[in-house]
């Protein structure tokens, strides 16, 4: 997310410079030659149309990620899965009719089925966030390791695919040992829902 930004700063700053080598004007005993901070080989309406055109574009990207920024919310994910369960998980976002994600303690939960495969009619969101992951079970909750020796989350994504029912957002992730990981690397991945019946494949 933080490469937009860049680009835009370093438009911006390009903006700057060719509005000032556009609307500078050199004194009579300066014009021997260019130099290599203010060239001065395109006559200077093309230079100043040139500046007024990316600072209309700078201004457009200001509006933009100002607009995204007010319409994302702030990515914090709690995760809730299955003691036992191992395999794909799959959470699909903006599915009419499902119910929307619950918020508890400033995170947004997650509680994945047996079956693996989450739908919601909530909207996917952004950010720096750190993500958490938890076991449920009836005797309660424990944490889950996501990074590490004993870590069991891996191939994180997040993606969109078109279906019968049009774009899919959706994220997943697989549960289990590395070793678990790598035999199911090789492995057809989750499928868009409405294309098939079946959830995620779990790992017996």
């Amino acid at each position: 997310m933080i490469v937009p930004y860049l680009a835009a700063i370093l438009l911006a700053l390009a903006t700057v410079y060719s509005a000032i080598v556009s609307f500078r004007q050199k004194p009579e005993e300066e014009r021997a030659g260019p130099s290599w901070l203010f060239p001065d080989r395109t006559n200077r309406p093309a230079r100043i149309f040139l500046g007024i055109a990316m600072l209309i574009l700078v201004i457009g990207l200001g509006a933009w990620f100002s607009t995204n920024s007010r319409n994302s919310a702030p990515r914090s994910f709690r995760f809730l899965i299955p003691e036992d369960y191992r395999g794909w998980v799959r959470v699909e976002f903006e599915v009419p009719g499902m119910p929307p994600l619950p918020t508890e303690g400033g995170k947004t939960v997650i509680k994945i089925p047996p079956s693996g495969l989450l739908r919601t009619s909530s909207p996917e969101q952004y950010g720096w966030a750190r993500d958490t992951y938890v076991f449920y079970s009836s005797a309660g909750v424990q944490s889950v390791p996501d990074s590490g020796p004993a870590r069991l989350i891996w191939g994180k994504i997040n993606g969109e695919e078109t279906g019968a029912s049009g774009k899919q957002k959706y994220e997943e992730f697989f549960v289990g040992s590395e070793q678990q990981y790598k035999d199911q690397i090789d492995q057809p991945k989750p499928k868009d829902s409405s294309r098939d019946s079946h959830s995620p494949a779990a790992i017996p």
